[in-house]
């Protein structure tokens, strides 16, 4: 009988897989794919995520491939009565604010099928058993049998669903998930052109405002994403068509109008909670425990959070610590998600244009701190942590 069984070979399930391995905890991984995702999806990374890809061993050789982000910016872009002379037209944060408080102090933007690969290759061989979604489970007194799609079965004393928002475990154990969908959904425009170059103190994050709206600014290794918010009613077609794309970029980057394109996509944003952590010896973490809004990067990190935390707490159980640690882990998680982190993506969502460069501005450096650990999620990565 396995130690651990893990569901969904993602960022969250292999970093837990990897965490447990340094602990000296037997894992495996159960994979519904054929290979690794290689879909676009998170792509930061914040303090405490890289402290934890750091202590599993992974961040070093990644580090360089990536996109170091030290200050964040936002920009006032309109003109008329909003803005006035007297109302501050940008501000900036530098995140080396946090650098008593973090190895890291600052964002780190790269897409998360680069660390994928880190992870499972820093796993011993076999790990990951793939083409095998799970299909049934099992549980009893003393693990889980769990039956995947390929007529494999695998035992072990608990199984955590690692799956995604879509995937088997959650469903199987019995947890409810609140979920809904945001009123908006997204538009990603990518362009070749370093916009370091055409926006006034832009370093690798910026947010662009007028009256009604926003842009925001992300830059990676080989393009920049400029992000949009578009009207549910808005059809793909419309919000992926040229003279759509090109107004959203003259509204916010007039003298960039013509820059080129060379990818975009539409995409919805859902928020979900799980009813619970834990379901006896099943539990939950990452994209099946919760989603949120992509504004702010947060879900994948605590995602991975999720796993540090949950790697070290299984350690002290196995250890004969009892299992009622879980309990209180499964609490503290789903706390977390409850009191900051949808509360904190929902604030950014519901953010008022014309008043958020003046809020960052007026902020005092305590302020900014405290705003920078919150943005950072340094205040809540190891909550649940034994």
């Amino acid at each position: 009988m396995t130690d651990i069984l893990i569901a969904g070979a993602g960022p969250v399930g292999l970093t837990l897989a990897l965490a447990l391995h340094r602990r000296g905890i037997e894992a495996r991984v159960l994979e519904k794919r054929e290979g690794l995702s290689t879909a676009s999806r998170a792509s930061t990374f914040h303090p405490p995520t890289l402290e934890a890809l750091d202590e599993v061993g992974v961040f070093a050789g990644l580090r360089r491939s990536g996109v170091q982000v030290d200050r964040i910016l936002w920009r006032r872009v309109d003109s008329g009565d909003f803005a006035s002379s007297a109302a501050p037209q940008a501000a900036t944060l530098d995140l080396g604010i946090l650098r008593d408080e973090t190895r890291f102090p600052f964002r780190w933007h790269r897409e998360q099928h680069y660390l994928t690969p880190a992870l499972l290759g820093a796993l011993p061989p076999e790990t990951v058993r793939f083409s095998a979604g799970v299909a049934a489970l099992h549980q009893d007194d003393a693990g889980v049998t769990v039956t995947c799609d390929d007529g494999s079965m695998h035992r072990a004393r608990w199984l955590i669903g690692c799956d995604g928002s879509s995937g088997a475990v959650r469903g199987l154990a019995g947890i409810a998930a609140e979920t809904s969908d945001y009123a908006h959904r997204v538009l990603r425009l990518l362009t070749p052109l370093d916009l370091r170059a055409h926006v006034e103190g832009l370093d690798g994050l910026g947010y662009l405002y007028d009256a009604g709206g926003s842009c925001s600014l992300l830059r990676m290794p080989e393009v920049w994403r400029l992000i949009f918010r578009i009207a549910p009613e808005t059809p793909d077609d419309a919000a992926l068509a040229e003279d759509h794309a090109r107004a959203r970029i003259r509204r916010f980057l007039p003298h960039l109008a013509d820059m080129p394109i060379s990818g975009r996509d539409v995409y919805g944003v859902r928020k979900a909670m799980a009813a619970a952590y834990r379901a006896g010896r099943v539990l939950l973490a990452g994209d099946a425990a919760h989603l949120t809004n992509t504004r702010g990067g947060m879900n994948m990190n605590a995602g991975v959070h999720d796993a540090m935390t949950l790697a070290a707490t299984l350690r002290r159980v196995l250890d004969g610590g009892g299992d009622a640690l879980l309990d209180g882990w499964a609490r503290a998680r789903l706390d977390t998600v409850r009191g900051a982190l949808l509360p904190r993506t929902d604030a950014r969502v519901a953010a008022d244009p014309g008043g958020e460069v003046a809020r960052m501005a007026a902020m005092t450096p305590d302020q900014a701190r405290a705003w920078a650990r919150e943005a950072s999620m340094l205040d809540i990565a190891k909550a649940g942590a034994p």
